[in-house]
């Protein structure tokens, strides 16, 4: 079920809320209900694939406090694609019980993204609802191993990662941040949500193939973008943009081999590596 600022309203034996703030974000709870699911996020006309639209990400930090010791709960990037039919999950945390745990499903391999590795899995289900009725679909599941409540999640790079593994993903219909409960009881509130496409806005897509003599990384936890040169360059030109392409940082005529972008908040960021010989751009996830 989907609620809409329904607080306190009786579903059956139980009860069920969800209210909207602002921008994306929303709060919620449920007691006893059958099955709650509670999201916000980005539909589509089922027209176009994920690769036609851009690159999906999300950021988050959510109080998320699943109570029951029965049932189940998920905090998870959620949505649908059909051409193949598909319901797919990128399980941030949970309760009691996940997807890797049922006789069917089959495990496909794992992803390391964003300070943690996801553990893949696909799973069919037959006959049962979906957005085209009831029907026989796939699920496809990424789940974290290092459970978090916050962060930044690059939806795209699970998407690719699940089709090199010929779980193949359709025309997109929903990209949605999730609360999901089943026969439990729970809470959540959500401090910051945006689920967003980048579609090479401004002019800063990235350019993937990185040259030998520069090296741009960040550690987790660092709020640091740190740009290495195998030798000084007076020539050189950075510059750092955020996801709106707002400059954030601005240099030329790089003098010193090692360049430390400091004090940033968790997030995506593109950087900008320019001289008569290199035009370089990648992203940057900080969290």
């Amino acid at each position: 079920m989907i609620f809409d600022m329904n607080c306190g309203i009786k579903i059956r034996r139980g009860t069920a809320c969800i209210t909207l703030g602002s921008g994306a974000l929303f709060s919620g709870n449920w007691n006893g209900i059958l099955n709650y699911l509670a999201r916000r996020g980005l539909n589509y006309n089922q027209t176009l694939e994920h690769q036609e639209i851009g690159e999906f990400f999300a950021t988050y930090d959510c109080n998320y406090n699943p109570s029951s010791s029965t049932g189940n709960s998920y905090l998870s990037i959620y949505g649908w694609t059909i051409e193949p039919l598909i319901e797919f999950y990128i399980i941030e945390d949970w309760r009691n019980w996940i997807p890797s745990m049922s006789s069917g499903s089959k495990f496909k391999g794992t992803i390391n993204k964003n300070g943690s590795i996801y553990d893949i899995y696909e799973n069919t289900r037959t006959n049962q609802p979906s957005i085209k009725g009831n029907a026989t679909f796939q699920q496809y599941f990424s789940i974290r191993r290092g459970k978090r409540n916050s962060g930044t999640i690059d939806i795209t790079e699970h998407f690719k990662h699940w089709e090199s593994l010929g779980m193949n993903m359709g025309k997109m219909h929903e990209v949605s941040f999730v609360v999901e409960g089943y026969q439990s009881n729970g809470s959540f509130d959500f401090k910051a949500l945006d689920v967003f496409v980048n579609n090479s806005a401004l002019n800063i897509e990235e350019i993937k193939a990185e040259p030998t003599h520069v090296n741009v990384y960040s550690k987790p936890n660092s709020g640091t973008i740190s740009i290495k040169f195998d030798e000084a360059n007076l020539n050189i030109s950075v510059n750092v943009y955020d996801i709106s392409g707002k400059i954030l940082f601005s240099k030329e005529k790089i003098n010193n081999q090692l360049l430390q972008i400091s004090n940033l908040k968790n997030g995506i960021y593109f950087v900008k590596i320019n001289n008569n010989e290199l035009n370089y751009r990648t992203k940057v996830i900080i969290y």
